[in-house]
């Protein structure tokens, strides 16, 4: 017998698994059907739980920088400087992370006109008395970045800023600062706490696509963006 060949296609298409869906997208965010499932497995010792608390906004457009770098020295155990606004208690603010020798390094000014490189914010945490290094996105592919993300997630007392181009996520922007906060196995995707919420809620990005995130020019400083390690 002589089988035509659209009806061969039809005895294909039936044999597939029903269990075949479309792939997840690269980016998926908090809110989201996806999302609600991969928050639930956040694990204990996650950063997100010793961030989340002390969570801030951007005041601006370009505070990106200054409002990460604030969550996370105050999720740390260090010395906090204390803002005329919250006298007589000691909290970061966006405020007064510009110290007289933050300003030796940048100035708030600048900082509004072109953000943060990330050797600026390197050198901007250290003057807050804490240990930062920092990792090119250039420098690793997307096993090591892999590697160093869910070493850094655990309950080491570390955390990770992240320096990423938007629209390699399919957002609109450019250079942008935001805090990893987690790492979900499963999916193979991390957590940014974007701090400009306004604009998008915190989102889950697959290793693969964070990686060409940070590999990514820095017009400002002519280097890769890319990752900031902070601890004590």
């Amino acid at each position: 017998m002589k089988i035509s060949v659209p009806f061969l296609f039809l005895i294909l298409l039936a044999a597939l698994p029903l269990t075949v869906t479309a792939a997840e997208p690269e980016v998926i965010y908090w809110n989201s059907d996806a999302g609600k499932v991969l928050r639930a497995r956040i694990a204990p010792d996650e950063d997100y739980w010793q961030l989340i608390p002390w969570f801030t906004n951007q005041e601006n457009q370009t505070y990106c920088g200054v409002a990460s770098a604030v969550m996370v020295l105050n999720a740390m155990p260090i010395k906090k400087s204390v803002d005329p606004v919250n006298a007589p208690h000691a909290y970061f603010t966006q405020s007064n992370f510009f110290t007289p020798e933050v300003v030796k390094v940048i100035s708030p000014q600048t900082v509004r006109n072109q953000g943060m490189t990330r050797d600026e914010m390197v050198k901007t945490l250290l003057r807050h008395g804490v240990k930062a290094t920092t990792v090119a996105g250039d420098s690793v592919d997307e096993s090591a970045l892999r590697t160093l993300v869910q070493k850094a997630m655990g309950d080491d007392g570390q955390f990770v800023l992240v320096n990423f181009l938007r629209e390699a996520l399919g957002q609109a922007g450019g250079g942008h600062w935001s805090v990893l906060a987690a790492y979900d196995a499963q999916s193979d995707r991390a957590l940014i706490l974007d701090v400009s919420t306004y604009m998008y809620a915190p989102e889950w990005v697959t290793i693969r696509t964070l990686s060409k995130a940070i590999d990514t020019l820095d017009t400002t400083s002519n280097k890769a963006r890319g990752l900031v390690f902070v601890s004590q």
